[in-house]
């Protein structure tokens, strides 16, 4: 089994919304979930997500947005 964490990002984004300003915004995601070996070429993934996008107040408006998600995947190795 293999265990996934955590990941920050940079982005730009080109229209302004009621929530955020448009701009450079930081993107926070983080993953927790288990990777599971069905066999030597097949894998099996549940997880859940949380993330946050925001401008750390460069610009206003800035209320960002934050999301949970969850995850299922299958893979296959040729």
């Amino acid at each position: 089994m293999h265990l996934y964490a955590f990941e920050l990002g940079l982005a730009a984004i080109d229209k302004r919304s009621e929530r955020l300003a448009d701009g450079f915004t930081f993107i926070e995601n983080g993953s927790l979930g288990l990777s599971y070996s069905i066999n030597k070429n097949t894998f099996l993934y549940l997880g859940s997500n949380i993330g946050h996008v925001s401008n750390l107040d460069f610009k206003t408006p800035n209320a960002g947005f934050s999301l949970v998600g969850f995850e299922a995947g299958f893979s296959y190795v040729l």
